[in-house]
């Protein structure tokens, strides 16, 4: 009798141990840069285009326990006719493209997380179908997307993924991803953490700018599909390491009309296979923790590892028509970002396959994308993204063409409450013919800087 005492409370103490370390794991491995409070106010002038504009941003953004926003009102006039600038309000959004994001709770840790806005980086499960994604390639018609996540009971969950609530033409990109941990509720180890998932991913998009003489959703509005089955589990979980295992397998349906359209074309259904591993860790008494991802995949014909990427919203049809030259092969999909002293946060991605050849513009492309943000360094901060698709050769990875997207911020504090900066965009906007072209942005300005 005593032998069963002292197991029932060694057990409901390994339990209560168990609660404990992870509510520690979770707080141990949260972002420095995660949850910001400032009002930004800045004036100055903007070039777009080869076109001088000069006027203002109001970019507050505010946390709130597990609340975020972050808003961005331009107010730009024509410094040749004085008029207001509207592009930025007439198309994707409209009046709504002034709520940059509205968040609640974190997607890895908190039971339920909804985000409205600016979708990018997001992915559904572990990334093989959706990853890598944007809404915003175009910084002049930005969308207004939903990325969502419920877990019931510590056992079942959904993840969603919408990315434009501008109902104009028919079903835009939709993920939706139901899993379960089927031992969520136990307190075993390792097992406790596994995770089975299932994804499905359509897009039926048919909008066209009136009066377009380039059509850009032929294919997707005749149906993009595919699903995927994926499995995840945590293998270590210690105070300085966080290590996990994940396999992914996807198909992408065949595009009835892009068959008929290419009857020629060895072009079907294709599949692929992942095999990932994924570890958070510190070290130097967590003046340093970093997050590194590596992934092996193995594609079929037809296939493209995160067919719904940055790239697909600059030019739907011309992404399905990448799927017509892609033969089997074989790559490497790598992540890596760091965090510094809590300072400074860089990261580097890279999808790599075995056989890219520069010189056969055939063969599989590779991306590559660089992250960089900065606390207040001295008087100066910096934040920037770039990513970088369709690359034959890495030699051309950081020159911008229409494969490119990149923002760069740079700003220095002039004293507690006032900043100059400039602030560079590559982006994408659709023109009156329907037709996506690189908007080159610099914009230097002054203005108020107020942290909270």
């Amino acid at each position: 009798m005593k032998k069963i005492i002292l197991i029932f409370i060694i057990t409901i103490s390994a339990i209560q141990f168990s609660k404990a370390q992870d509510d520690l794991l979770n707080s141990a491995f949260e972002s420095a840069f995660g949850d910001t409070n400032i009002f930004n106010a800045n004036l100055g002038l903007t070039n777009i285009d080869g076109q001088n504009y000069f006027g203002m941003r109001i970019q507050p953004e505010f946390t709130i326990g597990k609340l975020g926003v972050g808003l961005d009102v331009p107010l730009l006039f024509d410094m040749e006719s004085g008029q207001i600038r509207t592009e930025e309000f007439k198309h994707g959004a409209g009046i709504l493209r002034m709520i940059r994001f509205l968040r609640y709770g974190n997607k890895k840790t908190d039971p339920v997380f909804i985000k409205l806005g600016d979708l990018t980086g997001e992915k559904l499960g572990y990334g093989s179908l959706i990853g890598n994604y944007t809404n915003a390639t175009s910084f002049e018609r930005r969308k207004i997307g939903v990325s969502a996540s419920i877990l019931v009971k510590k056992m079942f969950g959904v993840e969603v993924i919408y990315s434009d609530l501008n109902f104009n033409g028919s079903t835009k990109l939709f993920g939706l991803r139901p899993f379960v941990k089927p031992f969520g509720q136990t307190e075993i180890p390792i097992i406790k953490t596994m995770e089975i998932g299932a994804s499905s991913v359509s897009d039926y998009d048919d909008y066209q700018e009136e009066g377009a003489t380039e059509i850009t959703t032929k294919y997707s509005s005749n149906g993009v599909r595919a699903n995927g089955y994926d499995i995840g589990v945590s293998l270590i979980k210690t105070q300085i390491l966080q290590l996990g295992l994940d396999a992914q397998f996807s198909k992408l349906s065949k595009n009835d009309l892009l068959a008929l359209d290419t009857p020629t074309a060895n072009y079907g259904a294709g599949t692929g296979f992942a095999v990932g591993v994924e570890a958070d860790f510190k070290f130097i008494a967590n003046s340093v923790y970093m997050n590194a991802r590596i992934e092996r995949q193995w594609y079929g014909d037809n296939y493209i590892p995160q067919f719904f990427n940055f790239a697909y919203e600059i030019n739907k049809d011309a992404r399905l028509k990448e799927l017509l030259t892609a033969t089997k092969s074989q790559g490497i999909f790598g992540t890596l970002t760091a965090e510094i002293l809590k300072t400074i946060k860089i990261g580097g991605s890279l999808l790599i396959p075995d056989d890219l050849d520069g010189n056969d513009p055939s063969s599989r492309k590779a991306i590559v994308g660089i992250d960089l943000e900065t606390k207040q360094i001295g008087k100066f901060k910096a934040k920037g993204t770039y990513v970088k698709a369709g690359l034959n050769d890495l030699g051309d990875a950081f020159s911008l063409d229409e494969r490119s997207l990149a923002n760069l911020i740079v700003t220095y504090k002039v004293n507690k409450f006032m900043e100059a900066g400039v602030d560079y965009q590559w982006t994408f906007a659709e023109n009156e013919n329907g037709v996506f072209k690189a908007i080159n942005q610099v914009r230097p300005y002054v203005g108020v800087s107020i942290d909270f």
